[in-house]
């Protein structure tokens, strides 16, 4: 079972490096050259006390550079090594210090509770169904108590069978309501090449738990 998590790791990893080694950055819609919207309006509205952040399947580093700028201290973490390098010179270029490293984000190498948000725009909607309960439990092991975790994903109103999969509200509440206490989930939409998509925008805190009695994400 290892050998084939390991084989899919490296498969997901290789696929990822193709994408940014053969792809300029502007062609790929979900680097925009900007931060996200959401995540602006989050940390403008004063939600999210100033602390360490992670920016999960960070990319080239929009989000996590735009955190830098507004005094968090700030990680980064991709599978793909071209994308780190894009974000790490883009930071440079900025004038910030943001750890930046290539990794696997169902094993995320940070010690337990570190924290104070998760920022995932398109990662968790780019896990199959057999390592989703991984992905979570990763993510609130690294959240502080009361972390937050802001989660952008496609909604299932633009009917994806992944991957990228989609979700509806119901589906978020399903696999995260167990350790999450969920503050809101809005539907929004986007226009990009004459297209509307369709996302979710989630907020959540991370709940308290007995490590010994964490609930159930089946």
């Amino acid at each position: 079972m290892e050998g084939t998590q390991a084989k899919n790791t490296d498969d997901t990893k290789q696929s990822w490096e193709d994408i940014y080694q053969r792809s300029p950055l502007e062609e790929l819609p979900w680097e925009e050259n900007r931060p996200t919207a959401e995540l602006v309006a989050l940390i403008e509205s004063g939600i999210i006390r100033k602390g360490t952040v992670l920016d999960v399947g960070c990319g080239s580093g929009n989000n996590v550079i735009y955190l830098a700028t507004q005094g968090f201290v700030c990680h980064g973490i991709d599978i793909a090594p071209t994308a780190i390098t894009y974000a790490r010179q883009k930071a440079s270029k900025k004038g910030v210090r943001c750890e930046l490293i290539t990794g696997n984000s169902l094993q995320l190498p940070y010690t337990d509770n570190t924290f104070t948000l998760v920022f995932d725009r398109g990662c968790f909607h780019s896990i199959p169904p057999p390592d989703r309960q991984t992905y979570i439990r990763s993510t609130y092991r690294v959240l502080k108590p009361s972390g937050k975790y802001q989660l952008i994903c496609f909604s299932t109103k633009d009917h994806r069978d992944g991957p990228p999969y989609a979700f509806s509200p119901k589906d978020i509440q399903h696999y995260f309501s167990p350790l999450f206490k969920i503050h809101y989930i809005k539907e929004l939409s986007h226009i990009r090449n004459n297209s509307k998509y369709y996302f979710l925008s989630v907020l959540m805190e991370k709940f308290l738990h007995n490590a010994y009695s964490e609930p159930s994400l089946t």
